[in-house]
């Protein structure tokens, strides 16, 4: 699923079909371009559209169809089930097991979705936080974490909006992931590890290493369940943080890390640089162990915005990167770190998702 953007300047979600290329539906949207993700099952696609309030729900068409010893996935059209008004100038989308949690830069508010409802009800519960702010949010057991950019702190909240704790000292909070029972907020100065327990909530801060540039710290933050560890951007590199051993170790690229995620399994970290690579890092050691060109150099030396950026999605096997400046995603096979085909897409594709539902048997 792409959000792409026509020369005409306005907008499209398309669905395709990853198996044959072919485009399956397109959707206009409530605004120009949009932030993709997959919902936690991979069933639905989530496009946010800051600008516009609004957030698409998109339904893959991917249903399980139960046969007792066995389900058959089958494919039918894709759809978009709902738009949703969930607060003004959604932002930071975060996703962990059945829920999502949208934070509403322009009004403060935390929109709290459960996606076992998706059948059934798109309501959604609110924690309203301190002000409106570009913060971050996730959720830790029953704790809502709340991180802020201009406030600098992370505020812990009951799921009915209770406020039960301030945790100061993180300048220009920018970015957020959980692993277990630990939320990691990039500082200006370092990482705030936030750990959230029976009701219990302490906060560890970690300084960045001596000898950083003073415009280099954490603005993105990766985490898989299997990988152990945390990984952020960390000016010409990226950084692994260790939750356990309270640790940040940094790994140089060759250029600006641009994209980065885990894949699917938490062996591995892929991240796009600004020279036009893709490479493939083993998670446990940060080592390179492949590395692969994908499309020409992006000067990023205008800053975010100045140019326009590429987008990195991870299926089982394969990652999938938007290339703006071809109108293209291309498909790098991660057996063996190959580009193995390249899709041609109407417009600039502005984002990507990968939507998949696993545990059933296509005839």
């Amino acid at each position: 699923m792409t959000p792409t953007k026509p020369p005409e300047d306005s907008s499209t979600i398309s669905v395709l079909d990853l198996t044959t290329g072919e485009v399956l539906s397109s959707f206009s949207t409530p605004g120009v371009a949009g932030s993709a993700y997959a919902s936690p099952s991979g069933q639905y696609g989530m496009v946010v559209h800051r600008d516009e309030n609004r957030v698409s729900v998109i339904y893959s068409g991917l249903p399980l169809e139960d046969h007792g010893d066995h389900a058959d996935l089958v494919q039918g059209a894709p759809r978009v089930l709902h738009t949703l008004n969930v607060g003004r100038e959604p932002t930071h989308y975060w996703a962990h097991g059945d829920e999502m949690v949208i934070f509403n830069d322009a009004d403060g508010t935390i929109a709290v979705l459960d996606e076992d409802a998706f059948g059934l009800s798109l309501d959604f519960a609110e924690v309203r936080a301190a002000q409106p702010d570009h913060g971050a949010a996730v959720i830790l057991g029953d704790t809502v974490l709340a991180g802020y950019y201009e406030l600098g702190r992370v505020d812990a909240y009951s799921r009915d909006g209770e406020l039960l704790k301030t945790l100061d000292g993180c300048p220009g909070l920018h970015g957020e992931a959980t692993l277990g029972d630990v939320a990691a907020f990039g500082c200006e100065d370092g990482v705030l590890l936030v750990h959230a327990h029976d009701g219990n909530v302490s906060a560890t801060k970690l300084a960045n290493p001596s000898g950083t540039g003073e415009d280099v710290h954490v603005g993105t933050l990766r985490a898989h369940d299997d990988a152990g560890v945390f990984v952020g951007n960390f000016g010409e590199g990226l950084v692994w943080i260790d939750p356990e051993a309270e640790t940040m170790t940094v790994t140089k690229t060759e250029a600006t890390p641009l994209r980065f995620e885990f894949d699917g399994e938490g062996e591995h970290v892929l991240a796009l640089t600004a020279d036009g690579m893709f490479h493939v890092l083993r998670a446990a050691t940060s080592e390179v162990r492949d590395s692969v060109r994908v499309m020409e150099p992006i000067d990023v030396s205008g800053g975010y915005g100045s140019y326009d950026a590429p987008s990195l999605a991870v299926a089982e096997g394969a990652a999938y990167i938007g290339v703006p400046a071809a109108a293209q995603i291309a498909e790098v096979h991660l057996d063996d770190v190959t580009v193995a085909r390249r899709l041609n897409v109407s417009g600039t594709p502005s984002s990507l998702a990968v939507l998949a539902l696993g545990g059933g048997t296509t005839h």
